[in-house]
């Protein structure tokens, strides 16, 4: 079975990868729309959030690529100190940045709330890097970013890549609190959806930037909780009001600040976002080893 379907995953891995996360991932977050009992539900719904790692693990394995060398890269721990830094700070310039915007705009933000978050913060860390975004990593940036980029220029590769992951987070819109119901309801969600989707790929830009510095899937982790924890945690508004509707203004404000970075990013590497590899239709498998590392 598996040497049947060798060659047509060879010929095409990232393809192969794109519909077997989106399967995997759609499939396991069916479950409120079938209205499965618990804990069938939340199983699927932590199930679907590993499907682009079940993906990568699937194709590399039917593939020829090694699995050894592709989970060499999930944990390569060996960068610089300065690309942890960056991993973990960047996402903090956001929020600091975001919460300048916000209160530009008049919101409430107090800074004095940050302080009583601390075992928040270094929980929702730690979950969401196992089970709440980090976990996608070995598939979007471990399988799928490299092997765009044996084809494509870094920014072709990653929005690509980008939108690819954005439309992969449909389904939890769909089924969550905001669920869709009927034209009105979806006329009504399109703008927040157009705007999460465009959040999403400048995170992509700022994971591409990171992964392609310094070859660690790890360090893409990082970065991806980083983002997550501090949009769910640092930004120095109640909780209530960052999960409640009014949190499509902290996302519009995020979104304007993720871009400037990105604008930033891409002026500074010149639009190679640390990509040091190969030119773009070089399809040989091991790209370059990066320089700063």
């Amino acid at each position: 079975m598996r040497e049947r379907f060798r060659g047509l995953v060879d010929a095409r891995p990232v393809a192969a990868f794109f519909v077997l996360a989106y399967a995997i991932s759609w499939v396991a977050w069916l479950g409120p729309i079938l209205d499965l009992a618990e804990p069938f539900g939340t199983l699927g719904f932590l199930l679907g959030g590993f499907g682009p790692f079940l993906a990568a693990l699937l194709v590399t394995w039917i593939g020829s690529d090694s699995v050894r060398a592709w989970v060499r890269r999930i944990v390569d721990w060996r960068v610089a100190p300065r690309w942890y830094l960056a991993a973990l700070a960047v996402p903090l310039l956001v929020v600091a940045l975001t919460s300048v915007g916000l209160a530009v705009l008049g919101a409430s933000v107090d800074p004095g709330l940050l302080p009583g978050r601390v075992s928040l913060v270094l929980v929702s860390f730690v979950s969401i890097a196992l089970v709440g975004g980090g976990n996608e990593e070995p598939g979007w940036r471990g399988l799928a970013l490299p092997k765009l980029q044996e084809q494509y220029a870094p920014v072709p590769a990653t929005l690509i890549l980008g939108v690819v992951w954005a439309l992969w987070h449909l389904p939890l819109l769909a089924t969550g609190p905001t669920e869709f119901h009927g034209l009105a309801s979806f006329v009504e969600l399109a703008p927040t959806t157009g705007v999460r989707i465009l959040n999403i790929v400048g995170v992509a830009f700022v994971l591409t930037w990171i992964y392609n510095a310094t070859g660690s899937v790890l360090l893409a982790i990082l970065a991806h909780t980083g983002f997550n924890t501090a949009n769910s945690t640092l930004v120095p508004l109640p909780l209530e009001v960052i999960s409640a509707g009014d949190s499509t203004t902290i996302l519009l404000v995020t979104t304007v600040v993720l871009w400037v970075v990105v604008a930033v990013l891409l002026v500074g590497t010149r639009g190679r976002l640390g990509y040091d590899g190969a030119p773009a239709g070089n399809t040989r498998t091991d790209r370059g080893r990066p320089e700063a590392r």
